[in-house]
């Protein structure tokens, strides 16, 4: 029994040079010269290593979806955490969250259906700010516009492609839209799931085998139809058993020397008439065309870089950095600009600098036109015709005179391609040449078979088979580096394939168990368990998921279909256990996690299992959670995690303003507000004495109860309340002191110090008779202060209750 061969992960060209070792010659020398093309190629220096980890410091939103002209500004802590962003349904917080997909991923095409047009304020502007700690960098977006990335020094370019791919591949902004369909279907979740994986090198290597198998099947399509026309000419035949046998030995593909011993004996075959000289047929490959377009695309992509005029600016750059000369020494020297005469400005590493960046910048354009350059090459020999020759031309027009047009438009066209500088063709100019190439093509292709069969009507069998020789073996020598290129291909690209499924399921086994493991904790009230995940189907269209489900510890098997079995919540329950892993790998540069509504359909034990998940996840990551339901944030305080809250709220304005509140502590939002309006009215009175003392007494209490209400509401779930038992004891504590006397319970039922509110007996009384309508006599501005002052001195001493 042949011992199986260990899985092999592959990651890098260097793990795909040594994985190359157990392969035949042939694939591995393709291999070999695959490897070399491409590490050569800029597109394998890649950007660098982005220096993170990163943390997001802000964000700035403006003309977005549901925010308009009025900027919504969040400022968060950059370092591991949560952040509670609450609003009410239609409030802006996905519009928030849309925005910065929108902006880090450089406006990659979203997975959902919205209108980004803001329907208030037509200029779109959304802006970031990251940090890794030692410096804080902008990425701005403005209009529909690409995103800009922009260093401390002021210096701004686009996003570097290291941050893109790794957004790519992280997703560290998880939006309930983008992540919902891809639990429906098999292919999506396959798709989302290996997009967290670093497949790029093989990905990479995949395609240009696919490229060079597809070349040697077109080649090898050509060598066969030429095979099989010979070899059917040459059977008809009487006294050529010998040229016929050697022919079916041969094959397709002769070697050398079969293809000389077959012309050896095909040329004592007689001919009866001479063969016109008629020019090669062409065909357009629409799939070589395409990779022409792709090519064309990073020639625009490297010419945007270039600035005009670069060449000449290096070239005066390097001069003045590396040109002899006393003047230009002595202003090296000195550090006088030789532009300005400007003294300490620190010209010269300036100039270093930017002579670099033109030089790397014309460098990609040189690779990618090059490359254009080759593609465009390889398609003049195969998609567009030779120039006529003028033996083919007079034939032509003498059989097909009613086809003149045709003709002319044939050396229009060879005029056309020839010399063309195909990297500064418009895409338009190409498009009309392969239409035309294609259009002249099919008549040439037609009229030419209709000059061949006459052609072969009037000679001998003979020399018809000893011409369709000729056909053939120039056919093979002409595609015969295509073909053996093909069938190595064939056998590598095998290869490749297994080696990207060994490598997928390797990679993604601490992911799957991961996601597991997330599903357990979000389902402990659920028979229904996932027991295995595991990437299946091929490397391209098909790829599938691999769900295992067992329903009380008896497995069930179904099939693709096993997410449609899944309650809505537990379908939610299943993305965000799908998506946690890949967006928190230690290998991401993102230390930064931001949730739209993950609590979507979730009832109350998965609100809590969700909020230990998340606990755990900040001690690493800085986590912002962006919701209409409170339950998460009282979760998280029950759970003794310090969490910042921020509320939206959208103002009754036509400008669609959405307002940013902190309600970390909700009783001291009350009494700030409490305190701008007394200023206010202390200013420009609009009220009564009477009105103002009354307004204060109600803010005051209103804020100390709902600050000892939030606490119930967190310590309660703390001390393993449910939801209904802390409802109604709340319901039951109908006054202040009562609601004191509510939380101090749970305090000690917890084991910790009771709230000490004695010394604030007199304040607390007076809050309380206010409410029964009581207002104390002779209550001027300075009794207010002291209420106010009193109430924060109440509220702080709360708070304490965490600590």
């Amino acid at each position: 029994m042949a011992r199986k061969k260990e899985p092999r992960v592959v990651l890098s060209w260097c793990d795909v040079e040594a994985a190359g070792e157990d392969l035949d010659e042939g694939p591995q020398d393709l291999l070999r010269e695959l490897a070399e093309e491409y590490t050569s190629s800029d597109r394998a220096k890649g950007s660098g290593e982005l220096p993170g980890p990163w943390f997001l410091r802000g964000l700035e939103v403006q003309g977005h979806v549901g925010i308009g002209e009025a900027p919504l500004a969040l400022k968060l802590p950059p370092k591991p955490g949560i952040v509670v962003i609450s609003a009410p349904n239609g409030t802006g917080k996905t519009s928030a969250a849309d925005a910065l997909r929108h902006l880090l991923s450089d406006g990659v095409a979203r997975k959902y259906e919205l209108a980004e047009a803001n329907l208030h304020y037509e200029d779109r502007s959304i802006q970031a700010v990251v940090t890794n700690g030692q410096d804080d960098v902008k990425i701005s977006c403005s209009g529909f516009g690409a995103a800009r990335w922009q260093q401390p020094d002021g210096t701004a370019g686009p996003l570097p492609e290291g941050w893109k791919s790794a957004y790519a591949q992280f997703s560290p902004v998880l939006l309930y839209p983008e992540i919902a369909p891809v639990i429906e279907k098999p292919d999506r979740l396959h798709d989302f799931l290996k997009g967290g994986l670093p497949l790029d090198v093989l990905m990479e290597l995949l395609k240009l085998v696919d490229g060079v198998r597809t070349e040697g099947r077109t080649a090898k399509g050509m060598v066969e139809r030429e095979h099989s026309a010979a070899f059917g000419q040459l059977a008809k035949l009487s006294g050529a058993e010998s040229l016929v046998s050697l022919v079916r030995a041969s094959g397709p593909l002769p070697s050398p020397e079969q293809a000389a011993e077959i012309r050896a004996l095909a040329a004592a075959l007689p001919r009866a008439v001479r063969r016109p000289n008629l020019a090669r047929i062409w065909v357009v490959d629409r799939e070589a065309v395409e990779r022409l377009k792709d090519a064309l695309k990073a020639v625009h992509e490297a010419r945007v870089a270039v600035v005009p005029g670069a060449d000449a600016a290096r070239e005066a750059l390097e001069k003045l950095v590396r040109s002899k000369g006393e003047h230009l020494e002595h202003l090296r020297a000195n550090d006088v600009c030789p532009v300005c005469g400007t003294t300490g400005a620190g010209w010269l590493p300036t100039a270093r600098t930017a002579a670099e960046r033109l030089t790397n910048e014309l460098k990609a354009l040189n690779t990618a036109e090059r490359a254009a350059d080759e593609q465009w090459r390889r398609l003049l020999s195969t998609a567009f015709p030779e120039p006529l020759p003028a033996e083919t031309r007079e034939l032509l027009r003498r059989k097909f005179s009613d086809d003149g047009e045709f003709i002319d438009r044939w050396e229009q066209l060879s005029s056309r391609v020839t010399g063309l500088k195909v990297h500064t063709a418009s895409k338009e100019v190409l498009a009309e040449l392969f239409e035309e190439s294609e259009q002249v093509g099919k008549w040439y292709a037609d009229v030419r078979g209709k000059i061949v069969s006459e052609y072969e009507s009037a000679i001998s069998g003979t020399a018809l088979g000893g011409r369709q020789i000729e056909q053939w073996l120039d056919s093979v020598e002409r595609q015969r580096r295509a073909c053996v290129r093909g069938a190595a291909a064939d056998k590598l690209g095998k290869a490749v394939e297994l080696w990207i499924k060994d490598t997928r399921a390797s990679l993604f086994k601490p992911i799957a168990e991961k996601v597991t493991e997330y599903w357990k904790e979000l389902n402990r009230d659920s028979d229904l368990d996932l027991t295995e995940l595991k990437l299946a189907g091929g490397t391209r269209q098909a790829g599938k998921v691999s769900i295992s489900l067992a329903v009380g510890g008896t497995s069930v098997s179904p099939g693709p279909d096993a997410p449609k079995v899944l309650s809505t919540g537990q379908r939610n329950a299943l993305a965000l256990a799908t998506y946690l892993p890949r967006a928190t790998q230690m290998e991401s540069p993102f230390r930064f996690l931001v949730l739209d509504d993950p609590i979507h359909a979730f009832d109350s034990e998965r609100v809590q299992y969700l909020a230990r998940a998340l606990v755990a996840l900040s001690e690493s990551f800085q986590i912002v959670v962006l919701t209409h339901d409170e339950r998460l944030w009282h979760e998280l305080r029950a759970l003794g995690k310090h969490t910042r809250h921020l509320r939206l709220a959208r103002l009754s304005d036509p400008a669609s303003t959405v307002q940013v509140v902190d309600v970390t502590s909700p009783g001291m939002g009350f009494v700030e507000e409490l305190e701008r309006v007394l200023a206010i009215e202390e200013k420009r009175p609009v009220g009564s004495e009477a009105a103002r003392t009354i307004l204060a007494l109600t803010m005051c209490r209103q804020a100390l109860d709902t600050e000892i209400g939030e606490w119930v509401e967190v310590l309660g779930r703390r001390a393993g309340w449910s939801g209904d038992r802390i409802t109604a004891a709340r319901d039951k504590a109908n006054n202040t002191r009562k609601q004191l006397g509510l939380l101090n319970s749970i305090l000690f039922e917890l084991g910790a110090q009771p709230v000490d509110l004695q010394q604030f007996k007199w304040v607390i009384d007076t809050l309380s008779s206010a409410a029964h309508g009581r207002t104390p006599k002779a209550a001027g501005g300075g009794k207010r202060r002291q209420w106010v002052k009193q109430t924060k001195q109440m509220l702080q001493i709360i708070a304490q209750v965490e600590g």
